[in-house]
């Protein structure tokens, strides 16, 4: 999102055209209208998925907390991100991954390295 906004900015010679604000709406509820599924994500209400993140302002990158949509955009980073629920499910709680064992992440993702590496004569 952040990345979005500078671009955006940039070609308008702007550093205020585009708000905190309307990129965390491109990269919610316009992204899912987008993709033609707002009727079941993209917002939080009744009937729809929840899916949602809670982010620690506990961090030094946090550290002045003002417009919480400029401080999303433009300061969060994965380490901030304390709890993660997808389609009522807890991913992600007080910071660690609760469904995935972050050990097999790893060895699953390096022995697919090792299978690309090798298929692409990648020595």
């Amino acid at each position: 999102m952040k990345l979005i906004r500078s671009i955006e900015n940039a070609k308008a010679h702007d550093e205020f055209k585009m708000t905190a604000r309307r990129v965390l709406e491109l990269g919610t509820i316009d992204g899912a209208r987008s993709l033609g599924i707002e009727d079941r994500v993209g917002s939080l209400k009744p009937g729809k998925r929840a899916d949602l993140i809670m982010i620690s302002t506990q961090h030094p990158n946090m550290g002045v907390f003002t417009d919480p949509a400029h401080l999303v955009v433009e300061a969060t980073q994965a380490a901030n991100v304390d709890t993660v629920v997808v389609d009522g499910r807890m991913l992600k709680r007080n910071g660690k991954l609760t469904v995935m064992p972050v050990d097999q992440i790893l060895a699953d993702a390096s022995a697919s390295f090792d299978g690309i590496r090798k298929r692409a004569n990648w020595r």
